[in-house]
């Protein structure tokens, strides 16, 4: 029987994205991980438990640089990146004091995040982030806190109290990140004005995502 060899870095676009981890603290609706059997555009997903460390990636970083340059270096895959925070930290870290060469220490890197981290590590960690991480896209999708609750489908630690706490974690990250953004997938049932709004009183840019099987990039 063949070896399963899960994918830990992939490309898409002109980034290259990190799967760090299978785990997440919400079941969204409109999360294709199952459907899509956990694969992403042919690469196998499901890491099985078998979760990267920061020299794993960094070495396998460094390879497809070797390969081909990319223009982001991307926290994303079919789990939230929050929850392995310091291997995450330790990777960015390492390539902005220059200790992942080739890897540029300007290295525009970018994480995609359900926002919940500060609730699931009971701190706001947006501050260790700073210097960090140059862009954050916060999945939102909802300026009701009820609707959030039924898109998101959160674990029962944070059904309650994570709508609020992903607000915070935006807010935070507004006023200490070069950049974010508040994204929602598109649904006729979302009113989008009213997300619009949300994302400016905490100071984030928006970003209306199409369902991800006919989504076209990121």
């Amino acid at each position: 029987m063949e070896e399963h060899k899960p994918t830990i870095v992939y490309r898409y676009g002109e980034g290259l994205y990190v799967n760090l981890t299978n785990r997440c603290p919400t079941a969204c609706v409109f999360c294709v991980k199952n459907s899509w059997k956990m694969e992403y555009r042919g690469s196998d997903l499901n890491l099985q438990g078998a979760e990267p460390s920061p020299a794993d990636v960094l070495a396998l970083a460094k390879a497809e640089w070797a390969a081909a340059p990319f223009k982001e270096f991307v926290f994303c895959g079919y789990g939230e990146p929050t929850m392995r925070l310091e291997a995450l930290l330790a990777c960015a870290r390492m390539i902005r004091n220059g200790r992942a060469e080739p890897l540029p220490r300007n290295l525009r890197i970018r994480l995609n995040t359900n926002g919940l981290a500060n609730a699931v590590w009971g701190r706001n960690v947006v501050p260790e982030m700073k210097g960090l991480i140059d862009s954050v896209h916060v999945s939102l999708n909802s300026a009701d806190p009820a609707q959030w609750r039924e898109r998101m489908r959160p674990m029962d630690p944070w059904a309650d109290t994570g709508f609020e706490k992903v607000k915070e974690f935006i807010r935070e990250a507004s006023l200490l990140l070069p950049e974010t953004v508040a994204s929602v997938v598109e649904d006729k049932d979302v009113d989008l004005a009213r997300f619009r709004g949300l994302a400016a009183t905490l100071g984030a840019e928006v970003r209306v995502r199409p369902r991800l099987e006919t989504e076209a990039g990121k």
